[in-house]
């Protein structure tokens, strides 16, 4: 009865409780009484509060007279504090690969975390609807197989989904892909798997919001090398688009210094031209360079290597001729 007692004091002050609502003895009683319909005694109540904070359990108390008479207590270190809670909700909301209603679940969880003071300003702020919010419900359940999968070390298959003109999610292909997974990384504002095909040796990468009806399949894993980096091979993959990694050579205006570092990290090797202009050099896949081109073509001109220059002024033309025509 004593553990029951303590675990149902510990949860009214953490849902009750806060540094800016702190509560006395006789509230604690009142919502043990009315929540869980638990009477004790004025002279057992600090027994309970001492044996919390003997088990490690943070509780705050406050004198508002200054002389013991009127304690108040509320909840001190939380498992996460308010900034993070706000932090990891707003990441929650605006990943667009966690579907809505796991999103909102999600989000509840870690609110119930705090008091509801703090889940009542938190909630209505945090969780507005997102229309861009994934479709596939079994997102959660796909990082369960495929990390139990890594862990037996066995392949898996699945289906790799697509929209149609209707907007509702179909197979790619209608045969199940085979892989060997790695990795699960975030990515380009997605959630991957890094995997082989099992006809393929090169490494390929699959957004887990798009894959459906995964099983473990009996075929073991194939090894891949132990000081294997899957975020130093994302930085090469821009966008994550696949193909094989190449150098590149561009020239950049000084108003896209920061975009540069903070997409392709301090590893990148920059060197002022003039006042106005650097030089980076990038490893990169080559369609993957091609479409950084064409975002930053105000700002960024290829110089090497000269066949892929070439190919971007190729795709310049053509689709100007697109817009001539019109």
């Amino acid at each position: 009865m004593k553990k029951t007692i303590l675990f149902h004091i510990y949860q009214i002050l953490k849902t009750f409780s806060d540094e800016e609502h702190p509560l006395t003895r006789r509230e604690i009683q009142k919502l043990l009484e009315t929540q869980y319909d638990i009477q004790i005694e004025r002279h057992t109540f600090t027994s309970y509060i001492d044996a919390l904070i003997e088990a490690g359990v943070d509780i705050q108390s406050r004198d508002d007279n200054s002389n013991g008479t009127a304690l108040r207590f509320f909840l001190g270190e939380r498992s996460f504090e308010k900034s993070e809670i706000h932090l990891l909700c707003n990441a929650i909301y605006s990943s667009h690969f966690i579907p809505e209603t796991e999103s909102k679940q999600l989000i509840q969880k870690l609110l119930h975390t705090q008091s509801k003071y703090v889940y009542q300003s938190f909630y209505p702020n945090i969780y507005l609807k997102n229309s861009n919010k994934s479709l596939n419900h079994d997102f959660f359940l796909n990082i369960e197989v495929i990390l139990e999968a890594v862990q037996q070390n066995k392949a898996i298959s699945f289906d790799y989904m697509k929209y149609d003109y209707n907007k509702k999610m179909i197979p790619r292909k209608d045969k199940k892909y085979i892989v060997h997974p790695y990795h699960i990384v975030y990515a380009n504002e997605n959630y991957y798997l890094l995997c082989q095909k099992d006809d393929y040796t090169n490494l390929s990468h699959y957004r887990i919001d798009k894959m459906k009806n995964i099983i473990i399949t009996a075929l073991p894993i194939r090894p891949i090398e132990k000081d294997f980096n899957p975020y130093e091979y994302c930085k090469t993959k821009i966008y994550m688009y696949g193909g094989n990694v190449e150098t590149f050579t561009i020239l950049c205006d000084h108003f896209i210094l920061d975009d540069m570092i903070d997409r392709f990290g301090q590893d990148i090797y920059i060197q002022k031209k003039n006042d106005k202009e650097f030089l980076a050099i990038i490893k990169s896949s080559k369609q993957g360079m091609l479409y950084f081109a064409l975002q930053y073509m105000n700002y960024c001109t290829i110089i090497e290597p000269a066949d892929v220059r070439e190919e971007f002024i190729d795709i310049l033309k053509c689709n100007l001729k697109k817009y001539a025509s019109k």
